[in-house]
């Protein structure tokens, strides 16, 4: 009887030796399948944010951390899908989850920092980004997200003492020089600002809004045909689909600058006219900009200039 016990507990033994080796492959299929198919997600996520539906692309990526959490990429980017679409509280609540089992991931902490930023929140975004310069100074973009945060707040000279040694070390870093020009700008070093603003087109770099901006500038400073260079060159570059209301109001008011600088200082009637034409689909309605111009003692077209203008309400 005991050498049966024996002979029995030795054919458990085998059973669940038997059995063990059924289930770990088993888990170890339902584990990769879970895996891939969180890739799967993954991927459907990026091309979701390729293609800037922010929404779609941040189900996916939650989809994606359902089947692995352990997905860090798909953390990170749902973090940024949920900021841009705007669900700023989720994604701030999505990063703190991830920050409390690692306080120090440079990842989130600049998803978190982005997110504070694009919420309005700069100086809570600024506490984020001088966390993450002591944890990781050399992390991509710190630096540049710091003097993005000081510049929000008002800080214009502590953004340039940033941004001057990062544009010294990456000459060809086309956000940050674009950024210290605007800075620049802002703190009235004008002639540093337009070098800044020169090395940039020399780049084939400026956007829009950075052509607009320094096209306004050389108006101030009357320097009228690098204004009218900067000009033509932010109303030639096509908007985007997505392109913001702020975004297209600037359009506008580049296309009414230009046709100012053609009609009074070109004496360029009908360059001036489509210009204006073009400013006033876009939207233009600055009633008082609307009234100088025609009060300006020298104006190519006058009267189809105020009929225009009249014709859209902007003038009696």
């Amino acid at each position: 009887m005991k050498r049966a016990s024996v002979a029995f507990l030795a054919l458990v033994a085998l059973a669940l030796t038997l059995g063990g080796c059924a289930t770990a492959p088993a888990h170890k299929a339902a584990h990769k399948a879970a895996r891939e198919a969180a890739l799967e997600w993954y991927a459907i996520g990026n091309a979701w944010s390729d293609a800037g539906n922010w929404s779609r692309a941040g189900a996916a990526y939650a989809q994606a951390l359902k089947l692995d959490p352990r997905l860090s990429a798909a953390s990170y980017n749902m973090i940024r899908a949920l900021a841009e679409s705007g669900a700023y509280d989720e994604a701030i609540a999505a990063a703190n989850r991830l920050l409390a089992e690692d306080p120090a991931n440079v990842r989130v902490l600049a998803a978190k920092g982005y997110t504070l930023y694009r919420a309005g929140r700069p100086a809570d975004a600024l506490a984020v980004y001088e966390e993450l310069s002591r944890i990781s100074p050399y992390a991509p973009d710190v630096t540049y997200n710091v003097a993005l945060a000081r510049s929000a707040l008002g800080d214009l000279a502590g953004a340039v003492a940033a941004l001057e040694g990062l544009v010294a070390a990456r000459p060809e870093d086309m956000g940050a020089l674009a950024l210290y020009a605007r800075v620049l700008a802002e703190l009235g070093r004008r002639d540093e600002a337009f070098g800044a603003y020169e090395k940039l087109v020399s780049l084939g770099s400026a956007d829009a809004s950075t052509h607009e901006r320094f096209g306004l500038l050389y108006v101030e400073a009357r320097e009228f045909a690098k204004a009218m260079t900067a000009l033509e060159k932010a109303v030639a570059i096509e908007p985007r689909a997505s392109e913001s209301r702020v975004s297209a109001a600037r359009r506008a008011r580049a296309w009414f600058a230009l046709a100012r600088l053609r009609l009074a200082e070109a004496e360029d009637g009908k360059g001036g006219l489509e210009a204006l034409s073009k400013a006033l689909e876009a939207g233009f309605a600055d009633r008082e900009a609307a009234a100088a111009l025609l009060a300006l003692p020298v104006l190519a077209e006058r009267e189809a200039v105020a009929q225009a203008l009249r014709a859209k309400g902007l003038v009696p």
